[in-house]
């Protein structure tokens, strides 16, 4: 067996890994920001773990489970670390460990334990899982699963599925997460600081040794803009957010030295609340040598300030109208995607009945606050542009625009505010119900694309 296995851990890495290998030492929690190599040493020790266990006693075949968020953040932050590992150990597939990643069951098998895999957002293979005794639990991201109402009482079970091992030497429960809001967060109360017996850890980027000069952590550092956002991603502190969402905004009033790719379309439905399109173009910017992404003139009716009742048939005209006036304004650039809220059923259903291609957006549990800050992440680090222009709150049938006066966008980027009173009740970084259809037009159309590939993900 040839072994290409060649590691570089910190102090603390080191001391994890012999933590979660070492008997005796039951639960662990690991705080880490982004890039600080804590999910790079777990993924080392749940085979070393599968090892220690095997020694202990090889005439037992026991479960463990390894979870998140969702099967695909576990299959590529996980996974495949753990078969690099594996590969570069020596171990062979099928003979030394088996995977399985099927749609019916997903998990790994080393020496005398299963690992299985699921998602929080799969409740088939939850249900499947917790009716298993598991000895080994590592739960990823737990404190952002945590943030959902919803998936606290199926979090809250894992300890149950435990209980066979209570008095095994090697009964172990790992949870790793960020910072996902202030010191009252429900997560922080109910395990953190409900565990003064447990294994705290809490990692930053110097904790990393990948990052073994001052640029390489500026630049994690900077992933971030200055702010909340990067006093709890980056430097790991329970505080919440307040005032302005949006502090910065990349505005161009000229199109010159990009050159255009795809236009996508991010739409907001509303019946008395503002119904808004958001065409945004994926680009190629000639001086800076790098991919952006501009959003264009947009469509803004609201209903209130007009004092009309729009109908879906109504909207979904002015969709193909406005459709029709983007392929005149940028005749060689395709319009690839178009987004709507996937709450919107009435006006999907009309669209679908006038024949306009379109798909229904991802809305999951989290996805404002994790939309937003990846917004302001792309703004800070100039991916995100605003070619401000005015708005467009009705096209006539001749495709001649009438515009509102203003662009309606920048005026919800600058009015866009942290909620700080139901912030503080909760824990979470809530943001007030307004001046928010623009906005959430715009990451409807940004998480398309971030699955597929068109945008950073930072």
């Amino acid at each position: 067996m040839k072994n290409n296995l060649q590691l570089k851990l910190s102090k603390k890495q080191n001391k994890l890994l012999n933590d979660i290998i070492s008997p005796n030492k039951t639960e662990i929690y690991v705080l880490g920001s982004t890039q600080s190599g804590k999910t790079f040493d777990i993924c080392l020790a749940v085979i070393m773990y599968a090892q220690a266990l095997y020694n202990y006693n090889p005439n037992e075949f026991y479960f463990g489970s390894i979870t998140g968020w969702s099967l695909e953040t576990l299959k590529g932050n996980i996974l495949e670390p753990i078969k690099k590992f594996l590969d570069d150990m020596g171990l062979v597939k099928g003979k030394d460990y088996i995977l399985k990643w099927q749609t019916d069951e997903k998990y790994l098998e080393i020496y005398n334990i299963r690992y299985y895999f699921f998602g929080f957002n799969n409740a088939l293979a939850f249900n499947k899982i917790l009716g298993k005794p598991l000895i080994f639990e590592w739960i990823d991201e737990s404190a952002r699963i945590y943030s959902q109402d919803n998936l606290r009482e199926p979090f809250n079970e894992f300890p149950g599925r435990q209980v066979s091992y209570a008095n095994h030497p090697y009964l172990k429960t790992i949870h790793s997460f960020n910072v996902e809001g202030g010191e009252n967060h429900p997560y922080k109360v109910d395990y953190i600081d409900n565990k003064p017996n447990a294994i705290h850890y809490t990692f930053l980027p110097y904790d990393n040794p990948k990052l073994d000069t001052e640029e390489a952590i500026r630049k994690v550092i900077e992933m971030f803009p200055p702010g909340s956002l990067r006093e709890q991603k980056i430097f790991c502190k329970w505080i919440l957010a307040s005032g302005r969402v949006f502090n910065q905004i990349n505005i161009i009033d000229n199109l010159q030295g990009y050159v255009f790719r795809e236009i996508g379309i991010g739409i907001d439905y509303g019946n008395s609340n503002p119904t808004t399109f958001v065409p945004i173009a994926l680009v190629y910017d000639k001086n800076e040598k790098k991919w952006k992404l501009i959003r264009l003139e947009i469509y803004y009716h609201d209903a209130k300030k007009e004092q009309d009742n729009p109908t879906t048939e109504y909207y979904s005209k002015q969709l193909r109208l406005f459709l029709l006036y983007l392929k005149k304004r940028y005749p060689h650039i395709p319009i690839t995607t178009c987004v709507i809220d996937s709450e919107a059923t009435h006006y999907h259903n009309r669209l679908i009945a006038d024949n306009i291609p379109h798909t229904l957006a991802t809305k999951g549990a989290g996805s404002v606050n994790e939309g937003v800050q990846h917004l302001q992440s792309l703004i800070y680090k100039g991916y995100y542009y605003v070619y401000k222009q005015n708005s467009i709150k009705h096209i006539n049938d001749d495709r001649t625009p009438i515009y509102t006066g203003k662009d309606e966008g920048i005026v919800e980027f600058e009015s866009y505010r942290y909620d700080t009173i139901k912030s503080s009740k909760s824990g979470i970084d809530c943001y007030v119900k307004e001046f928010d259809h623009h906005l959430d037009a715009t990451r409807y159309l940004i998480d398309e694309w971030k699955d597929t590939g068109r945008c950073p993900i930072i």
